[in-house]
This record gives C-alpha cells, structure tokens and sequence, in this order.
C-alpha cells in the first residue's frame, strides 16, 4: 500500500516536470503565436513582426510605451521565478546597442555591460547650433548599471566617447575627441566627467545623475585663432567670463 507521505512525492515530481514540460514548451513555440495572450505582461514594451521564440527571437520593431526603440533580437534565460537574464541588441539606423541583461523584471533592470554607438543625428536636437553642421558618433563602454522604476538610477560605471566629432560647415575641421566618464560615488549618486582630446577646443565640466533627476555644468571653449569654432557654439548655453560657453542644466527623468 502506498501511503501519504509517498503519493505526495509523486504528485510533486509529476508536477515539477510538467512545469518543465511547459516551460521547454514556451520556449520553442513561435512567439507571434501567443503574443496577444501575454503582451499585456510586458507592458509598456510593445513587439510588431515577431518571429522565433520568448527565449530567442527578434522583431521588427520595439516600442517603449509610445517611444520606438528600432528592430530588436534577444536571447533571454531565466535567473529567478520573477526575473529575467540574456541579450538584447536594438539597432536602427542611427544606433546599435548591446545589453548584456543581468537581472530585468517588473522594477529593476540592471545590466552588466551596455555597448554599442548611436549617431550625431540623434544627439544634435539637444545641441541648438544657430548655424555650422556637426558630425560624428557617441561610442558606449558602460558596465554596472542599475535602474528601478521605483528609485531611478543608482549606479553605472564606463565611458561614452565622442569620436569622428568634426564641424562639417561652414568649414571642415576635426574637433578630436570628446570623453564623458561615468562613476558611482555612492549608491543614487552617479557623476560623469568630461574632458576632450582636441587641438580646437577644450571641453571639461560634470553630470549629476541623481534619482530621477540631473544636472549638467558644462564649459566649451575653443582655443586661440579658431573663431569659426567659437561662432559655431555660439548659440549653446551661456557666454563664459575668459571666452567659451558655458551648460549649466538641470531636470527631472
């Protein structure tokens, strides 16, 4: 006769391998199958020509909340019963990025490494030149970042690298390099330096980056006999005491 004690392990064990059997199961069923079944649990992200599955896969197109994010590929593993590890690429044609997810659920997101590069078509709207053209790309190294949406960013570390960064009008000129270094002071207390490798201009200043909000002190000053560079920055920020401009900012995200 089988008693209690014994029933209860098999029941157990047929149940913890039909978990399995239904995990294995979502994992290589096609995501587009079942996507409007599930979609609502991944809110605010929002996937448009899927293909593959959960665990590998990639779309068309990625929205966050209204805010599209390009075509995206993943290969995700979980790490606890609530949160999720793996890949995650986003691209268009102005960036490329790579997350190396570390831990991602409902609250926290938290990555091991970010890298990748995003264009000067997407920075420049928040650079008002009154006249000249820039160009180049802001190349990503970043490690250790963790975000909640419940307390924001609290820690990050590496660097965003500003590279092929050159004045396009009304002349052509190489500006070098631009270098903003990211460290953890402490736990919500993230600041970014800034210092430039250039013969044209010296960039130097901090960002704060606080729970849910920022602040940006910034000097920009080109250096002796270069006055198209001085009449390019022109319109950014404030006139500085000594020549150059001068960011200083502050908001909430």
């Amino acid at each position: 006769m089988i008693s209690a004690s014994d029933r209860l392990g098999k029941l157990i064990k047929w149940l913890f391998i039909l978990i399995l059997l239904v995990l294995v199961a979502v994992a290589v069923t096609p995501l587009n199958l079942y996507y409007d079944y599930v979609k609502q649990y991944a809110r605010p992200l929002n996937l448009d020509g899927i293909s593959g599955s959960l665990v590998k896969g990639s779309a068309e197109s990625m929205n966050y909340m209204t805010a599209p994010l390009g075509q995206a590929d993943w290969l995700l593993y979980p790490k606890s019963y609530n949160a999720l590890g793996g890949q995650l690429r986003l691209r268009d044609q102005n960036y490329d990025l790579k997350f190396d997810l570390k831990k991602m659920n409902d609250d926290q997101h938290h990555f091991n490494q970010v890298n990748g590069y995003i264009d000067w078509d997407l920075i420049k709207p928040f650079v008002h030149l009154r006249y000249g053209k820039l160009d180049g790309y802001a190349q990503l190294n970043l490690s250790g970042i963790e975000y909640s949406r419940s307390n924001g960013l609290t820690r990050m570390s590496g660097t965003v690298v500003l590279q092929d960064f050159k004045m396009t009008q009304p002349s052509s000129k190489d500006l070098g390099l631009v270098t903003l270094t990211f460290e953890t002071l402490s736990s919500g207390m993230v600041v970014g330096n800034f210092s430039s490798d250039s013969t044209v201009l010296n960039v130097s200043g901090t960002l704060y980056l606080h729970p849910r909000r920022w602040q940006l002190n910034v000097d920009i000053i080109p250096k002796a006999g270069h006055f198209e560079v001085d009449a390019l920055f022109n319109g950014v920020g404030e006139a500085r005491r000594g020549g150059g401009r001068r960011l200083n900012l502050a908001g909430f995200y």
